[in-house]
Formats: C-alpha cells, sequence, structure tokens
C-alpha cells in the first residue's frame, strides 16, 4: 500500500545476507545472553540466526542498466550516494506483515532527501517465526552494513554514517 507516488528514477537491488556458523556460533549465545539480561526469570524463546533478505535501494540513478551484474549495478548506481549516509530500514507491519516492496514510497523518499542510499531488512515474520527473530535478522543486517563479507555489494559503513530507521513495528 503505497500512499505517495513512488519517486522517479528508483532502483532496487536485491540481496541475500547468509551467515557462517561461526556467525551463528557468536551470535545465538550472545543474544541469548542479553535477553535473559532484560528479563530475569522468563522464559528465553529459541534464539535462530538464519540468512536475511534485504535490498538496497536508492534514487537519482541514470546509470541503472538492468543487463550488469549485481555488483557493477550497485557501483553505478551508488556512484552520487556513495559519500552519503545509509538508512537500515525496518518495515512496520506489526511483526506479521509488511515487506521492503510495501514501504518503498517511504525508503525511496527517504533516500532522495537524504542523497543516501537504503537498505530495507526483510526480516522473518509472526507467526511463523516469533520473538527474537526480527531482532536478530536486523542485528545480521547491521552487522552486514559494519562488516561485509568480501562477495557483498557494498565496502564498510562507518557506524557514524549509519541511520537505523523505520515505521510502527519496525521501530
Amino acid at each position: 500500500m503505497n500512499y505517495l507516488s513512488e519517486p522517479k528514477g528508483g532502483w532496487v537491488i536485491p540481496v541475500s545476507i547468509g551467515i557462517s556458523e561461526a556467525e551463528r556460533n557468536f551470535f545465538e549465545p550472545e543474544i541469548r545472553a542479553t535477553l535473559e539480561k532484560l528479563g530475569p526469570g522468563q522464559e528465553i524463546p529459541n534464539v535462530e540466526a538464519v540468512s536475511v533478505c534485504g535490498e538496497w535501494q536508492g534514487v537519482n540513478c541514470e546509470n541503472y542498466d538492468s543487463d550488469l551484474n549485481a555488483k557493477e549495478r550497485f557501483v553505478r548506481v551508488s556512484e552520487r550516494t556513495k559519500d552519503g549516509p545509509v538508512i537500515l530500514c525496518l518495515h512496520g507491519g506489526g511483526y506479521i506483515t509488511g515487506s521492503p516492496e510495501m514501504e518503498r514510497t517511504a525508503t525511496f523518499r527517504l533516500a532522495e532527501v537524504s542523497e543516501g542510499r537504503v537498505f530495507a531488512v526483510d526480516y522473518r515474520l509472526a507467526p511463523q517465526a516469533i520473538f527474537p527473530a526480527p531482532l536478530v535478522d536486523a542485528i545480521v543486517a547491521y552487522k552486514y552494513l559494519i562488516d561485509p563479507p568480501p562477495e557483498a555489494l557494498h565496502e564498510a559503513i562507518d557506524p557514524k554514517k549509519l541511520v537505523i530507521a523505520g515505521d510502527s513495528a519496525g521501530v
């Protein structure tokens, strides 16, 4: 459901963030320990780190060529915004609905007004995935942005240039 028309010249490049066994072995106990500190005596649900999908989004690109591979497309479309902020977007929907696609009107506007890029996370939704699944997915996406694997489309993002944004349950 888009409330505003999408800006002209918007671009999207989907990505899948793989998670290694070493990262899984690090994330899961750390997140569990943190949750136990927040709610002493509470039952903590299963914490499972998995691969996460998302998409890079932006506007004002004259160099978008769908025939190029994703890395070459990303370099071209990011040229104007490489020094701008990167917005890590967590979509709304009460953790039961929503997607980066549904939020493109807002995220394209964010990219446009900030003169930056957006990384929109397609986090797991309930009832198939309960808390803390969306939180874990957001942490995996954050780590991906600041410490990307060699096959990532982007260079490491300085946390000082990283903005976390969302609406509804996404914040």
